[in-house]
């Protein structure tokens, strides 16, 4: 077979602004052409969206100045807004933001409605919540779920009178009258789709929304846009840019680029700007399988190197394997930086965040986390709400109370809304605020000056004085609530105790509360390491976590013993497992398979590299990976090096 095969084709720089004019064409009012953009890894996403802002400021400037109208441009995450907001002029006319702060701004303001909303949504989880109860054991989750019934009970209480309600998209919400992440993507959705006024006042305000990344917005949002673009399609248009091979994450739309949406202009971008041209090749064959769609590489791009390595399960020294094969990437590719970890060119992948936890230390908090099915998807979004409470708002505490920087301290509680610096508190003792402060941070430093602290001790300190506002779920979990224990003891007793008999049995607690229960029995401590982790101050990433982003050298690691998760397996993506029956239903069904999201994250890890790419596979068949790398032209013979012949276990 001719080496060309392995090799993408080679395309002029230019070759897409074909796709640039074409968008530009729908732009404008009345046009009832909306749109999606299908961009592949590398293919200038970003560019696109550009040039299609910018010729909106040619066309329309003035008129929406004078008439209050914006252009929406809605990301997926903080860093996406950021971004684009440096690539653009400063302008009134654009608004980007995150869809999270975009749905905020819609339904600000219909605080009846939202108030409504709850009531008529509660009552189901209160059920579900009950059900749980009746059916599980006893322990630190059914106490846990006894303060989360009589929370939602007092929330109804709460919500029989009219009130208003706020949010902070980069906070934490602690208090009644906040929403959560979650719920403002559910309430604006809904609204959207029985509103009618909504939507009028959307696309009188905004007669153009971009939406990026959109194959991984919310499918709720996604799917309330298609209806507003199909109720008002000479009132808006909708531009769509993303790529459904690059789908991660849980909440996007599956049919996204398949069956939805209907009656849309389609552009399909056709380069990658990014990768040489093996790298390139590699993501075409990988695509070949799924969508077929076809990148080309820059005219005049090098060839790059792609390599697999192949080791047994069961290495114990995987580190100094690791690092072995870095040092074999440096040689194969005369690129000394593969061995300098702490390049911010490199990028270490792996499969789990649960695999970088135990690398580096917050592997407890993260197991028990991700026992939950709700919070799997979530945390790779890194969307937790109580989670930020620790690592955003409580660790940074604990720093500089240790660290005894006063300044700092005052400002985190400030900046938290600490019930100690509310005006009541602070007249409380008029001859000196701030003592009930300093108590709380002294018995605070007292408790965390135990370096084997658990979650929940913390949190106790925290509510027992006062100093932070505790977020609501987190509150469930709190003993301090004297009012609440009483509740709990009256509940108790009018219900019957119908707790399983036969708890070898019963089903593993997989729900939220759970979690949390174990969760917040861990080191305190692990939170310094997963914030280093999350903010992406070490030399680790996840293979969901680098979409989007790119590197001169990629090392990804496939380890599906280690990782231990059941969203992706590379063992069956590989030949070595067969599917399961009831992945094999859903073939027959037409429904999104496990193999399906892992072919997505091989093409988003394949993708990440300009210059060179190692995959690290630890299976239980090596010779049965190789032959399937060749047969479905992945690699090259000579790409894939088996760690048996090659290394030496130290």
């Amino acid at each position: 077979m001719s080496e060309d095969f392995y090799l993408a084709e080679v395309r002029p720089v230019n070759h897409d602004d074909s796709v640039d004019r074409a968008i530009q064409g729908c732009l404008q009012i009345g046009s009832g052409k909306s749109f999606i953009t299908f961009a592949g890894a590398g293919s200038g996403k970003t560019y696109s969206l550009k040039k299609a802002l910018e010729f909106l400021s040619d066309q329309y400037s003035d008129a929406f100045t004078r008439q209050g109208k914006q252009i929406a441009v809605v990301t997926f995450t903080n860093n996406a807004a950021e971004e684009i907001v440096d690539r653009i002029e400063q302008n009134p006319i654009f608004s980007v933001s995150t869809i999270h702060s975009f749905c905020w701004l819609a339904i600000t303001g219909f605080n009846e409605d939202i108030r409504r909303w709850y009531l008529d949504t509660i009552p189901s989880e209160l059920a579900e919540v009950e059900d749980l109860q009746k059916r599980g054991r006893a322990g630190k989750a059914s106490d846990a779920r006894k303060r989360t019934i009589v929370r939602l009970k007092e929330k109804m209480i709460w919500l029989a009178e009219p009130r208003t309600f706020v949010y902070d998209p980069n906070g934490v919400n602690s208090s009644p009258e906040a929403l959560s992440h979650a719920d403002v993507l559910k309430i604006f959705s809904h609204f959207l789709t029985v509103k009618p006024m909504m939507a009028e006042v959307i696309v009188n305000k905004f007669p153009f929304i971009f939406i990026d990344e959109s194959q991984d917005t919310n499918n709720d949002v996604v799917n309330a846009f298609f209806d507003l673009q199909k109720a008002k399609t000479d009132e808006v248009v909708i531009g769509l840019f993303g790529d459904r091979m690059q789908r991660i994450f849980g909440g996007g739309e599956p049919q996204l680029g398949k069956s939805k949406p209907t009656d849309w202009t389609a552009f399909n971008k056709e380069m990658n700007h990014r990768s040489r041209r093996r790298i390139v090749g590699l993501g075409n064959h990988i695509r070949s399988e799924d969508d077929g769609r076809k990148q080309f590489a820059r005219d005049g791009a090098f060839e790059g190197h792609v390599r697999f390595f192949l080791l047994p399960h069961g290495v114990t020294n995987k580190d100094q394997v690791e690092a072995k094969i870095r040092q074999a990437m440096a040689e194969i590719t005369d690129d000394a930086n593969w061995i300098d970890t702490k390049s911010e060119e490199t990028a270490i992948l792996l499969l789990e965040h649960k695999m970088a936890g135990r690398r580096l230390g917050f592997d407890n908090l993260w197991d028990a986390l991700s026992n939950s099915e709700k919070m799997k998807y979530r945390i790779t979004e890194g969307s937790i709400t109580e989670l930020m409470f620790f690592s955003d708002i409580v660790s940074p505490l604990a720093e500089a109370s240790l660290e005894e920087r006063r300044a700092d301290l005052m400002s985190i509680l400030r900046q938290s809304n600490s019930p100690l610096l509310e005006a009541e508190e602070l007249e409380a003792d008029k001859d000196d605020p701030l003592k009930a402060a300093r108590t709380a941070e002294h018995a605070f430093r007292q408790v965390i000056s135990n370096e084997n602290v658990s979650f929940r001790e913390v949190l106790e300190v925290l509510a027992e004085y006062k100093l932070l506002k505790i977020p609501d779920k987190l509150k469930s979990f709190v003993s301090v609530y004297e009012d609440v224990e009483t509740e709990i003891e009256t509940y108790q007793s009018e219900t019957t105790q119908t707790e399983s008999a036969d708890l070898e049995s019963e089903e593993k607690d997989r729900s939220e509360i759970a979690a949390w229960a174990e969760a917040l029995e861990t080191n305190f401590f692990q939170i310094r390491n997963y914030k280093d982790y999350i903010d992406e101050n070490t030399m680790y990433r996840t293979h969901q976590g680098v979409k989007g982003n790119e590197f001169e050298r990629v090392m990804a690691i496939m380890d599906d013993d280690e990782a231990g998760g059941f969203m992706f397996s590379y063992e069956q993506y590989f030949g070595v497992k067969e599917p399961s029956i009831a992945s094999q239903q859903k073939v027959k069904a037409g429904a999104e398979t496990g193999r399906d999201r892992t072919r997505r994250l091989f093409y988003v890890t394949s993708t990440r590299a300009k210059n060179s790419l190692a995959h690290v596979i630890y299976t239980s068949d090596v010779a049965k990976v190789k032959e399937n790398l060749i047969e479905r032209r992945y690699a090259r013979e000579n790409e894939i090096i088996e760690f048996q012949t090659q290394f030496r276990m130290s």
